[in-house]
């Protein structure tokens, strides 16, 4: 989590990050993909960040050194929360809401169906515009190292 930390006060700098990311369905995955970074394990769970992929998948190193065939891709986030600060788009309302998918469990770069796909889609505008303020709130609120949120508005 402190990396992820990092990168959004860098992102708040202006200043480039270098954001890949292994990927477990890399034969579906292309450039311009939205993905959504989902946060397990300890203390609240759910959607932490979003934004496109920029890479087709390239073959690389298994982080766990367990010798496996890894692919990554590159990703530029548009949306990045601090879950410690804000609300979250919680694995509790995903699997609600899109019961077909394995929310709370661990491989990266699983990819949703159309569907799912379009329904995730409207589920997170939705939560952002009930959170807007707030979000709003801590993207301007002129601390020097805000940790809190990175928010690319256009």
């Amino acid at each position: 989590m402190f990396n992820y930390l990092y990168d959004i006060v860098n992102l708040n700098f202006g200043e480039e990050v270098e954001n890949n990311w292994s990927v477990w369905d890399y034969d579906k995955i292309a450039i311009g993909d939205r993905y959504y970074m989902v946060k397990l394990g300890v203390g609240a769970t759910g959607i932490i960040g979003t934004g496109f992929i920029d890479s087709s998948p390239m073959k690389g190193e298994d982080w766990s050194g367990k010798g496996r065939k890894i692919y990554y891709v590159n990703y530029e986030p548009t949306m990045m929360l601090n879950p410690d600060a804000l609300p979250i788009l919680s694995t509790t309302t995903l699997a609600s809401r899109i019961p077909g998918f394995e929310w709370d469990y661990g491989h990266s770069g699983l990819v949703l169906d159309q569907a799912d796909g379009e329904l995730l889609n409207k589920l997170w505008e939705a939560f952002v515009e009930e959170h807007r303020a707030e979000f709003e709130k801590k993207a301007t609120c002129g601390r020097y190292e805000n940790d809190y949120i990175y928010w690319l508005r256009k």
